[in-house]
């Protein structure tokens, strides 16, 4: 899944760091500028996905996909 950042950059939204915050909600932060995009307009499931593949590509940097 694809996407832009406010900063300007573009790139796979899985490619973003994988975060949870105060309240247990699962958000991605953009490696350049730091924003933080809540996965709450994505069904419980499809966010599960999108983080599950953000944690493993930080853990895994080499295999991407």
């Amino acid at each position: 899944m694809r996407e832009s950042c406010f900063c300007g950059r573009s790139g796979e939204l899985e490619d973003r760091e994988p975060v949870l915050d105060a309240e247990a909600r699962w958000l991605l932060r953009c490696p350049n500028c730091g924003h933080l995009d809540d996965l709450g307009w994505l069904t419980e499931e499809a966010a599960l996905m999108v983080w599950g593949e953000a944690m493993r590509r930080r853990r895994d940097p080499l295999r991407t996909a």
